[in-house]
């Protein structure tokens, strides 16, 4: 998995994203750093494999949580959905 990989977003995760950036840009934008740092560093441990045969793989940015898809034959990583991780009271 090592060279460069294309981040996509899927629909969901941009409008989340822009949710995020409603209420707190600096943590869209935190977001948005950190997954242009993955696709250049796929193997450094940030992602954390789901599923090996569809591709689905999970990761932590900060307080949020992205699920993604590894398209291995075309270098890319799709972010299908971001959401914050809940805290317990």
């Amino acid at each position: 998995m090592s060279g460069y990989h294309e981040i996509l977003l899927a629909a969901s995760a941009v409008r989340t994203v822009r949710a995020i950036h409603r209420d707190d840009p600096g943590s869209a934008e935190f977001v948005l750093n950190s997954l242009e740092y993955l696709s250049t560093d796929v193997d450094s441990g940030a992602l954390r494999t789901i599923d090996k045969e569809a591709g689905l793989l999970t990761t932590r940015i900060g307080d949020f949580d992205a699920l993604c898809w590894l398209r291995q034959g075309e270098m890319s990583i799709v972010v299908l959905a971001v959401s914050r991780r809940r805290h317990p009271a």
